[in-house]
C-alpha cells in the first residue's frame, strides 16, 4: 500500500504529463512484492511471483487502479521490459498489433503513440511511467517525461526513506531514552528525527533549483529547462507547493 500523500503527488506529475503531451491515459507502476498471485490476470506470464509492477495511479480516462492492468510481471509485455531494461520504449506505427490495448479502444480516442519510461534512481528501477498520447511524441515530448519520471523518482525514493524512518524511530528514541549512563541530559541531546511531507521535499528541490539559477524559471538556463518541464508547468508546481523564487540582490 502506497501513502495518500505518495498517491496525491504522482497523481499531480501524471496529470500534468497528460495536458503536456496530449496524453487520454497516463499510469505509474511501481515495483513491489507479489501479492495477488493466485487471483492476478498476468500469472501465467510472471516467471517466479516474488516481485512485479503494481498499479499506484492512474489519470486521464480513468482513476481506477484495480482493473486487468493492476499488475504487470517484470519483463512480461512491453511496460514490464521496460522495468528490466530501463531504456525509455516509444511506439508510433503498428500500435493496433503492439498488445498495448484493444484496437477499437486506440481508434476510438484517436491514439498516435504510446511511450512507457523506467523511474530510476541510481541503479535500481523503482517503477515505470507509461501513457497514451493523442499525437507523435516528439524529442521535447520525450525530454518532458523523462523529467517527470525523475521527479517521480525522487518523490518515490524520499517516500520509501521516510516510511523506513517512521519505522526505525520508535527504536531510536527508545534506545536514546535508556541511557546506561544514567545522565539526565542524555536524552535530550540525542538528535532528533526530522520527517519532512513529501510536498516539502519536493517544494525545497524546486527551491534548490532556482536559487542555481537566480529565480529564473524559463530561458535555456531557466529552472523549467533543468528540471525538464514546461515553464507553465513549474510554475504551476510552485503555485501549488508555496515553492518561493530567491530574493533579488540590490545593487550597490
Amino acid at each position: 500500500m502506497i501513502s495518500i500523500e505518495l498517491t496525491e503527488l504522482l497523481g499531480d506529475i501524471i496529470s500534468l504529463a497528460n495536458e503536456s503531451v496530449e496524453a487520454p491515459l497516463s499510469r505509474i507502476w511501481l515495483n513491489g512484492p507479489g501479492d495477488i498471485c493466485p487471483e492476478c490476470p498476468m500469472r501465467p506470464e510472471c516467471p517466479d511471483q516474488t516481485r512485479c509492477l503494481h498499479l499506484a495511479v492512474s489519470a486521464g480516462l480513468t482513476r481506477r487502479t484495480d482493473g486487468p492492468f493492476r499488475r504487470f510481471p517484470l519483463g512480461a509485455r512491453k511496460v514490464g521490459e521496460v522495468a528490466i531494461t530501463r531504456t525509455p520504449y516509444i511506439v508510433f506505427d503498428g500500435l493496433e498489433r503492439a498488445g498495448l490495448a484493444e484496437p477499437a479502444w486506440l481508434i476510438a480516442h484517436r491514439i498516435r503513440s504510446f511511450a512507457a519510461l523506467p523511474i530510476v534512481l541510481g541503479e535500481r528501477c523503482l517503477g515505470v511511467l507509461a501513457l497514451f498520447s493523442r499525437r507523435e511524441i516528439a524529442a521535447a515530448d520525450l525530454a518532458l517525461l523523462e523529467g517527470a519520471a525523475r521527479c517521480a523518482a525522487a518523490i518515490v525514493a524520499a517516500a520509501r526513506d521516510r516510511a523506513s524512518r517512521e519505522i526505525v524511530r520508535p527504536v531510536v528514541e527508545r534506545e536514546s531514552s535508556a541511557d546506561p549512563t544514567g545522565d539526565p541530559g542524555a536524552q535530550e541531546a540525542a538528535p532528533a528525527l526530522e520527517l519532512r511531507t513529501l510536498a516539502a521535499i519536493e517544494r525545497e528541490a524546486i527551491e534548490r533549483v532556482l536559487a542555481h539559477t537566480g529565480g529564473r524559471v524559463s530561458g535555456p538556463r531557466g529552472a523549467a529547462k533543468i528540471l525538464g518541464l514546461k515553464p507553465t508547468t513549474l510554475e504551476s508546481r510552485m503555485k501549488k507547493l508555496g515553492a518561493r523564487k530567491p530574493p533579488r540582490r540590490r545593487g550597490r
